[in-house]
């Protein structure tokens, strides 16, 4: 009995043993290496904000005057990549918002431009137009030929996650959403009210029927946000006499907001809403919605992860009235810094600081007006639109018929364009050969004042031998693109001579962009979130590496279609 007690306590007392050991070798790791930081956890909500032609240069240049907490926590807190330019040609809101969300360019997705015709239904086509059998749907995506980081969201996450996509304009909404978002809104200037479309769902939302109307500005006035600030000193004169007025707003500052003298009461009132969104109103009214909307529906604050899109339209309607060095696009950039910080704290806030990703990107630049260029000692224009229609065909009537006939030779989108499209029943009633055609008003465009190259259909069906030909045929896609491309001179622009003689023509539309030019080109991109490595980067990145960066952060592939590859070293293992 006495050897089987001693048996028992041998054993016990070796795993006692055994048991210290463990526990003083357990105790001397601890002491030598420090412990393992907790991996990061799956964000609640990744966001990605957009400035609607907020130009690359503008946050370096400006950031002295920015308030803290704003886009000087995205530059300190995020990776900030400094040197950030469109690849392709025609930089415009719908080809800049698609590719954002896809991660690739018009060649590919097919979003050449905000309008053009559509030759399979001979008719001009808007980028969120239905097709003819589905009209009754509304605005969509359908037009979209590669898919969006939302798309993959929803499929990898089996509908356990959310797309939320606003903007002021129905087409930066549409664009960035993905095929099957829950909630995707816009601004209906006609009515006051944000809308969706049957495409989405049938009924809005009763909180988003709910959100009033924006009339706390009527017969108010837009002024300057920091009254002490010299804005001449920091942007330009505020009375430079080509600058726009807007609708009613006069061209300098105080701006007033006010309805329309007509008999036509909705046009009246019409005016009014158009104003608010050419002003930092119009960004606060998304921003008041989008708040809404998270609130509502609990965005970022379920089980699993959210994205949510805002496109912020203001900045691009301000700068085509008033030309990107008038002191509204100053006013408009400091009123979206302080925006920018009150609602990184309100995310911080439903969301939780560590559990959301932040993105800011713009869908292009935009060209300074001609007329300030100059005063720089620039070569600057403005290149009659009538130079790809009018013209064109004064100049192929001249080419290939007898003096004094005439013939209809170009078929051209309702909102113009960079391009031409050939009728082709004139072409095949005259028995001429369409590249013989192309070659030569391509040759007589590229010698008119302002052009710096036409190219071909024919051309750009192969192989790039030049850096602009390859930005060119980036931007160029056979069902939608025209039969002969248009490429600038930098610091033209397609508008009227007589812009300048006329104040009343064109108040709201003065400067303009979509050139393959570094000013349409730059935009800004900054990102901030628990994984980011933040630091200011300098290499050359694409915005389409944003489709990639949002990817990342959902921990989700990236879209089928992205060329643009995730940025090395921008988020910790």
């Amino acid at each position: 009995m006495k050897e089987h007690l001693d048996s028992i306590w041998r054993y016990v007392g070796g795993a006692v043993a055994l048991i210290v050991v463990a526990c003083a070798t357990g105790w001397l790791m601890s002491t030598s290496q420090p412990p393992e930081p907790p991996k990061p956890e799956h964000p609640k909500l990744v966001v990605l904000v957009v400035f609607d032609q907020m130009r690359g240069d503008y946050l370096k240049k400006w950031q002295p005057l920015f308030c803290d907490g704003g886009f000087k926590r995205l530059q300190s807190d995020g990776a900030w990549f400094t040197n950030c330019h469109y690849p392709y040609a025609y930089t415009f809101t719908a080809a800049g918002h698609t590719s954002l969300a896809t991660g690739t360019s018009p060649y590919k997705h097919g979003i050449i431009a905000n309008d053009w015709y559509d030759r399979a239904t001979g008719e001009s086509v808007s980028s969120t137009t239905p097709p003819p059998d589905d009209v009754a749907r509304g605005g969509g995506p359908y037009r979209r030929k590669a898919e969006s980081v939302g798309d993959v969201l929803l499929r990898v996450l089996a509908g356990r996650g959310r797309v939320a996509s606003l903007s002021i304009k129905e087409r930066s909404a549409v664009l960035l959403a993905a095929l099957r978002a829950q909630i995707c809104y816009w601004f209906n200037s006609s009515t006051g009210h944000f809308v969706t479309s049957p495409y989405y769902r049938t009924d809005p939302h009763s909180w988003a029927t709910k959100f009033t109307r924006p009339d706390q500005w009527l017969g108010k006035e837009w002024t300057h946000f920091n009254a002490t600030l010299d804005y001449e000193a920091h942007s330009g004169p505020d009375d430079f006499p080509v600058e726009g007025s807007g609708y009613l707003q006069k061209q300098t500052f105080p701006h007033p907001f006010v309805l329309a003298k007509t008999k036509d009461e909705k046009a009246n009132r019409q005016n009014y809403y158009d104003a608010v969104t050419c002003s930092p109103m119009g960004n606060e009214l998304l921003m008041s919605f989008a708040k809404s909307a998270i609130i509502n529906e609990k965005l970022g604050q379920g089980n699993s992860v959210d994205l949510l899109c805002l496109s912020f339209s203001s900045n691009d309607l301000v700068g085509h009235a008033w030309g990107p060095d008038s002191q509204e696009v100053l006013d408009v950039t400091l009123q979206s810094d302080a925006m920018i910080r009150d609602f990184l704290k309100f995310l911080d806030e439903k969301v939780g600081k560590d559990h959301y990703y932040f993105a800011l990107c713009s869908d292009h630049g935009v060209c300074p007006l001609p007329e300030i260029a100059r005063k720089q000692g620039k070569e600057a224009g403005r290149v009659p639109p009538d130079l790809l229609t009018t013209q064109a065909e004064k100049f192929l009537n001249e080419k290939f018929l007898a003096k004094g006939e005439k013939a209809k030779w170009l078929i051209q989108p309702k909102k113009g364009g960079a391009w031409v499209y050939f009728n082709h029943a004139t072409l095949q009633e005259l028995k001429l050969q369409q590249p013989d055609v192309e070659s030569a008003l391509a040759a007589w465009l590229g010698k008119q004042p302002g052009v710096e190259r036409a190219f071909t259909r024919t051309e750009l069906m192969g192989d790039a031998n030049t850096p602009l030909k390859m930005q060119v045929k980036r931007s160029f896609h056979p069902d939608c693109s025209g039969d002969v491309m248009v490429v600038l001179k930098p610091y033209h622009i397609f508008s009227s001579p007589t812009v300048a003689a006329n104040p009343e023509k064109d108040p709201a539309y003065r400067a303009t962009h979509g050139m393959p030019h570094e000013y349409d080109t730059h935009v800004p991109l900054l990102v901030m979130g628990p994984r980011i490595i933040p630091g200011t980067r300098e290499d050359a990145v694409a915005p389409q590496a944003m489709a990639s960066i949002l990817a990342a952060a959902l921990r989700v592939p990236r879209p089928r279609h992205a060329d643009a590859p995730l940025p090395e070293g921008l988020f910790r293992p």
